[in-house]
């Protein structure tokens, strides 16, 4: 895996982010490979100024965040960890995706989620997948700017788009990067619906797709013994 700065201007990194979608990923990459560890990789990635200061717990911008900064964050950690970044970065998704929903459950809507128990599972997902892309869209909305996103039917899978992926935002790669986002989306579906599901993504805008692409398996896993 090789992660670079794109040398054109991607828009995506003109696209504020909010303190709290900042801390929590710092936060989960904290518990996963230690403050040392973490510090290490902030200063590597010239992300120094997070070191020991993390953002506040607020749904507002006070100190000029980009998604940028989070697609930073995540090359950092992937290119410093090498192959033992991925399981790294899916447990950092799913500890992130836990920290946004205790901590702003009202935003992605998880009460409703909850109630929805009694559906299909293919149409838990579907609301779960909205859920989250909902949620994301008010976070941007927030600081007056929006995202778009796109969910379709492929049959056996849901597609889940992200046009501005926050973990691909002015990097280039050859091959997709997006392995926070997976962690979440596993974890959003897990607490959801209370079964592990397969997701695994198929196009990265770090490597030229217009919009970074995850496919979540309709039918959930199989618990092995």
């Amino acid at each position: 895996m090789d992660i670079k700065d794109r040398i054109d201007h991607d828009p995506a990194t003109d696209v504020l982010l909010v303190d709290a979608y900042m801390r929590w990923a710092l936060m989960a990459a904290e518990e996963v490979v230690g403050k040392n560890g973490l510090a290490v990789v902030l200063r590597q990635a010239g992300l120094e100024q997070f070191v020991g200061n993390y953002p506040p717990e607020q749904l507002k911008v006070s100190t000029g965040l980009t998604l940028f900064h989070y697609a930073t964050l995540n090359a950092g950690l992937l290119n410093f960890f090498g192959r033992a970044a991925r399981s790294m970065a899916l447990r950092i998704g799913r500890q992130s995706a836990r920290y946004a929903i205790d901590h702003q459950g009202a935003l992605f809507g998880t009460a409703a989620l909850l109630a929805s128990k009694v559906l299909p599972i293919s149409t838990q997902i579907k609301m779960g997948l909205s859920a989250m892309q909902a949620g994301f869209r008010r976070l941007s909305q927030t600081v007056g700017q929006d995202r778009e996103f796109g969910l379709e039917d492929r049959g056996e899978t849901w597609a889940y788009l992200d046009y501005m992926d926050p973990t691909s935002a002015g990097k280039s790669a050859d091959e997709p990067i997006g392995w926070i986002q997976t962690g979440a989306i596993q974890e959003a579906m897990r607490w959801q619906i209370g079964k592990d599901f397969e997701v695994e993504q198929v196009a990265c805008r770090s490597m030229g797709a217009p919009a970074s692409i995850w496919l979540v398996n309709k039918t959930p896993k199989v618990p092995t013994a």
